[in-house]
């Protein structure tokens, strides 16, 4: 009875751990192409303000050269972010400008 009830006891917790392990939260990691299709959403106006909340906000530590446009672009949003206006743009002409320059090195970046 003892082994019994401790086999059990292994069974219920390792398979506890294995779901608990199996069903973690997923993680936000973005890759080049979803960073440029979010840069052309921005630049044609169809960008929300939670899509560039939500790249802003997070850091993107699985790849350096990524995190370093996002900073760059973190740098514009405080000197041009002007929110969803009428006009469907997150950013001024200015800052626009300085977007499409980003996006022209991202496309023709090698990492």
């Amino acid at each position: 009875m003892f082994f019994l009830t401790l086999v059990l006891t292994i069974v219920i917790v390792g398979g506890t751990l294995f779901l608990i392990y199996w069903a973690r939260s997923q993680r936000y990691r973005l890759s080049r192409r979803d960073v440029i299709r979010l840069l052309e959403l921005v630049l044609s106006g169809q960008a929300t303000d939670n899509d560039w909340r939500l790249f802003s906000a997070l850091p993107l530590h699985h790849n350096p050269e990524l995190n370093a446009v996002r900073g760059r672009c973190l740098d514009i949003e405080e000197r041009e972010y002007v929110g969803r206006r009428r006009s469907g743009f997150l950013f001024s002409e200015k800052g626009l400008v300085e977007i499409q320059e980003i996006l022209e090195e991202l496309r023709s970046a090698d990492f």
